[in-house]
């Protein structure tokens, strides 16, 4: 499973990069503002799908979990071939957020605290793709990663285990 795990996540960082890279050229062309800054979390969630179904991989977007309410869907659900499991990931963008130039965490934790709190086996394989943008990367650009990494990865890793 390791080794899927693996591919999936470099299949969506290319996917991400080919996502910049055509909108940077539509840029060009047009002089019209792309950029994913703008773009909602489902714009970007259909463009990564349909990037790891052109590498093979077989995607259900708002897919359901195997038990528990309908209502409750995650943003992908991925089959992971060799290991005959899906994995279920919530998708959530953070950028440059208030006043006091803080980025917005909250609905990345949030998201992570509804995958924690599923506790049927089933719906266990799962985690988030957090993606971070900032609106000014030339002035602050060790801002977002350093945010991501004291706000997602150190102050819920008791709780949180799979972050």
């Amino acid at each position: 499973m390791k080794r899927e795990l693996q591919i999936l996540f470099h299949a969506l960082c290319d996917g991400l990069r080919q996502e910049v890279r055509q909108r940077y050229l539509s840029h060009l062309v047009t002089h019209q503002d792309f950029s994913l800054t703008k773009e909602r979390e489902v714009g970007i969630a259909s463009s990564l799908a349909l990037h790891l179904r052109s590498v093979g991989l077989a995607v259900q977007l708002d897919a359901y979990f195997p038990s528990g309410s309908p209502k409750r869907c995650p943003d992908f659900g991925i089959w992971l071939p060799a290991s005959k499991k899906y994995i279920y990931l919530e998708l959530k963008t953070v950028a440059w957020g208030n006043s006091y130039h803080r980025y917005y965490y909250q609905g990345a934790i949030d998201d992570i605290k509804k995958l924690n709190d599923d506790t049927d086996p089933l719906n266990q394989w799962n985690g988030l793709i957090a993606l971070g943008f900032s609106f000014n990367p030339e002035k602050q650009p060790d801002q977002l990663w350093k945010g991501f990494k004291r706000e997602l990865s150190e102050k819920n890793h008791q709780c949180l285990p799979f972050i």
